[in-house]
């Protein structure tokens, strides 16, 4: 990259700075910006490798054009602008996007200032970012869940980046395109708008404790349902008969009822041709009531219940679950309960449980997208979120959030961070057969109709499978769409 996109190095030679410093002073006397920027050199003191984590499969693009390192004209409408985005990001994640922000604010040569909004949830961001709208002080940036950037993009509330992503001279090379992982960013070129850039990938999985299940006579993780449905009961019936009356009730599964978990078991019964068609999403389909069954006979059997409090880990700790549901942040906080609690088992995090072998892991995530309003706001934003998006930065708020970044190059950058956490290299090896979450504005209304319908299936008197399904289905078509 050249220097008047890459942030200034303490080492920045003086005459480097005497030709950024020219350009600020034509930009602010409105002349032509022409000055020739110096590309900045490697470090020539680096020479280590680190062993990649993560190896592209995508096809090697063709060569990206030159950019002939002249700052265009329109980058001198930058100068002094102020843009906004919200994010969920929170903890230690929230404080690292914090730094981001700071660090693009201090080095970026246009003096753009990027303002945040940290909210608590996806959830709360989407409510702010739509009262937004109907103002005339629109956020100009938004790092959510994909399917309410495909709801934004339906009413002309954010741009398609296309443009901006192959513009010669501040877009993404194609190089660095393909390193996206396929699953989460499509390949430039098929006439499709690019509405956002993948910031995190997130993984549904199940936790499971290892050194229990071994004094349990288990000495591999279940990888089919009959398995899993057996050590679970096997740890209830353990809990149930010991001297701790405390923990009568517990040992197996913590029931989670949450969309993503749902969606993870009705994959498990290879059920996500619900979504991954180009149809509309129709989970009355045979799978679902198959994975709703199944759930419901390990509830009845004492080999799944449900918890009083919301959180799983003190009672994965404390051995009242062999396995619990869990995304990659979940992960960084079992951690933290586990060291808090002294608890030395041994855990590892697998697959859901399929048929005859274990299902391919569900992929949810956060990406980036930029809202309709003044052409220099939507650049000085695309500065931003291209920023964001180099292969280092993308490291850093996975190391801090737990989640994967979206590039394989970010993925080699993280040697150090996956030695010191197994299970995230666990995690990022589920990638390549992932199957991603719907991202379509469609599944909005879904999601609490299949939580719902969960919940009225461990009702002691559900309806009928087939009843519940078609009620189901027919509470889904009543809802309007996200407009």
């Amino acid at each position: 990259m050249y220097t008047f996109f890459q942030p200034l190095k303490k080492n920045t030679s003086f005459f480097a700075l005497t030709i950024i410093g020219l350009g600020i002073v034509a930009s602010a006397c409105n002349l032509p910006m022409t000055a020739t920027v110096t590309p900045t050199s490697a470090d020539p003191k680096d020479t280590s490798t680190p062993a990649p984590l993560f190896t592209s499969t995508s096809i090697p693009g063709t060569a990206t054009p030159i950019p002939s390192a002249t700052i265009p004209v329109e980058l001198s409408t930058l100068k002094d602008i102020h843009v906004r985005i919200i994010h969920p990001f929170t903890g230690s994640a929230g404080i690292e996007f914090s730094r981001l922000v700071q660090d693009f604010n201090t080095e970026n040569i246009w003096n753009i200032t990027v303002n945040e909004e940290q909210v608590g949830s996806v959830t709360e961001a989407a409510r702010i970012y739509r009262e937004s709208l109907k103002s005339s002080d629109r956020l100009d940036m938004a790092a959510i869940s994909p399917d309410y950037l495909d709801e934004w993009n339906s009413n002309g509330s954010i741009i398609d980046l296309s443009a901006f992503i192959s513009n010669p001279e501040w877009g993404m090379p194609e190089k660095e395109q393909n390193a996206y992982l396929p699953q989460v960013m499509e390949p430039t070129g098929n006439g499709k708008p690019r509405m956002s850039i993948p910031a995190q990938i997130n993984l549904q999985f199940l936790v499971y404790n290892q050194t229990w299940a071994s004094e349990l006579g288990f000495d591999n993780a279940p990888r089919t349902r009959a398995e899993f449905e057996q050590q679970m009961c096997e740890a209830a019936r353990v809990n149930n008969q010991d001297n701790t009356k405390d923990n009568d009730g517990t040992g197996g599964w913590i029931i989670q009822s949450t969309s993503p978990a749902l969606l993870s078991w009705i994959n498990a019964f290879d059920g996500n041709k619900a979504w991954k068609s180009d149809k509309e999403i129709n989970l009355n389909q045979e799978e679902t009531g198959e994975a709703f069954t199944y759930l419901r006979e390990l509830k009845e059997k004492g080999c799944a219940w449900s918890s009083r409090v919301a959180s799983p880990f003190t009672y994965f700790s404390n051995r009242q679950a062999l396995a619990i549901s869990a995304t990659l942040p979940d992960v960084f906080e079992l951690e933290q309960t586990l060291t808090f609690t002294k608890n030395t088992d041994k855990w590892i995090i697998i697959a859901y449980p399929g048929e005859e072998e274990p299902s391919n892991a569900l992929i949810s995530g956060i990406a980036y997208g930029i809202s309709r309003t003044r052409p220099a706001n939507e650049l000085a934003s695309w500065m931003f979120i291209r920023w964001l998006s180099l292969p280092k930065n993308q490291a850093r708020l996975a190391e801090a959030s737990g989640m994967i970044p979206p590039s394989s190059t970010a993925i080699d950058l993280m040697t150090g961070f996956a030695n010191n956490h197994p299970w995230w290299t666990e995690a990022a090896k589920m990638l390549p057969d992932a199957v991603m979450l719907p991202v379509t504005r469609d599944w909005q209304p879904i999601r609490p109709v299949l939580e719902d319908g969960f919940w009225q299936m461990l009702q002691p008197t559900p309806l009928p499978v087939p009843t519940l399904l078609k009620q189901m289905d027919e509470t889904i078509k009543s809802i309007p769409t996200p407009e």
